[in-house]
C-alpha cells in the first residue's frame, strides 16, 4: 500500500462515499507508517463529515422528493 494509492481512497470515500475505499482507509490508520496513518485518518475523517452533511440535507420521505405534491 502507497501514498497515492491511499490517496485515491481518500478522493473515492470523500468524494463519492465509495464504502470499499473508506474501510482501506480504516485499515491504513493503523499502519506503521505514521505518514500514512496522518494520511488515511485526515480523509477518513474529512469523508465522513461529508457524509454526515449529506445525510442531512437528503429529503427523508418521498413527498419531500416530490417537492409535497403527492401523487394521487
Amino acid at each position: 500500500m502507497d501514498n497515492y494509492y491511499m490517496f485515491l481512497c481518500g478522493v473515492m470515500w470523500c468524494r463519492f462515499g465509495q464504502q470499499e475505499a473508506g474501510k482501506e482507509l480504516l485499515r491504513a490508520a493503523t499502519s506503521m507508517d505514521p505518514d500514512m496513518r496522518a494520511l488515511a485518518r485526515a480523509m477518513w475523517a474529512n469523508g465522513a463529515l461529508r457524509l454526515r452533511k449529506f445525510e442531512r440535507r437528503a429529503p427523508t420521505s418521498p413527498g419531500t422528493m416530490l417537492g409535497g405534491n403527492r401523487c394521487g
